[in-house]
């Protein structure tokens, strides 16, 4: 009866030791449609001022873009340079930059990416948690991950974003750089006119690449006039 009970003591000890490499080992993981989602290799990089974090189980693979490399809360919307990207085993790619359909909708675009940690070694590694619900281009499928954890994920850089050859992601973080100087300029100083003009053309490029199905993105176009104060 001891030598059972040494040998389940020694089961539990060896398995609680098991479990602690692997959360303390590179990590992205989460519930993908209310299965488990592991990911075989990992990797991060800085892209366009902000984060690309990878990871992939050689069939699928998920992307999560933050707008800067710096910790903190990076909410997700459809509007949001933040973006979740999956390409699942059939090659469909869902994004956040993506509109739902509106007869498919039961989901708005939304989620968060939170970087937690970024412990300064060689290379660094980055730390933090993650939820969202995505769509397919033609905004008629989604897929949702919750629960989400990437753990020390090495920054060893060389990724390129999916999203559909990125396109979309780049012209969507364009017009929030362009925004922010935008919104900071005052219509009295002498380049509002540059500024506002660059706003508008990041718009208009965002509309040709990425769609704009509710007209949200035209009506600011709209406002904006002819950029003279």
């Amino acid at each position: 009866m001891r030598k059972i009970a040494l040998i389940l003591l020694t089961v539990i000890l060896v398995s609680s030791c098991g479990d602690e490499v692997e959360f303390n080992s590179p990590a992205i993981q989460g519930n993908y449609n209310g299965n488990s989602w592991v990911a075989s290799s990992f990797a991060a990089d800085i892209d366009f001022g902000g984060f690309l974090l990878q990871g992939s189980n050689n069939i699928e693979t998920l992307q999560l873009v933050t707008q800067d490399d710096t910790a903190g809360v990076y909410n997700i919307g459809s509007d949001s340079p933040n973006v979740a990207i999956f390409k699942d085993a059939n090659g469909i790619v869902y994004s956040t930059a993506n509109e739902p359909d509106p007869s498919l909708s039961l989901y708005p675009v939304e989620g968060q990416i939170i970087i937690e940690n970024i412990i300064d070694t060689n290379p660094k590694t980055i730390t933090g948690t993650f939820w969202f619900y995505a769509y397919s281009e033609d905004g008629l499928q989604t897929v949702n991950f919750n629960e989400g954890v990437f753990h020390k994920v090495p920054l060893v850089g060389g990724l390129v974003a999916i999203d559909n050859g990125s396109s979309c992601l780049q012209a969507t973080q364009q017009v929030n750089i362009s925004q922010a100087a935008f919104n900071a300029t005052d219509t009295s100083m002498p380049d509002y006119t540059t500024i506002c003009n660059a706003y508008k053309t990041a718009l208009i490029d965002k509309i040709d690449v990425c769609g704009d199905p509710d007209g949200s993105q035209q009506l600011i176009v709209d406002s904006l006039g002819t950029c003279i104060p």
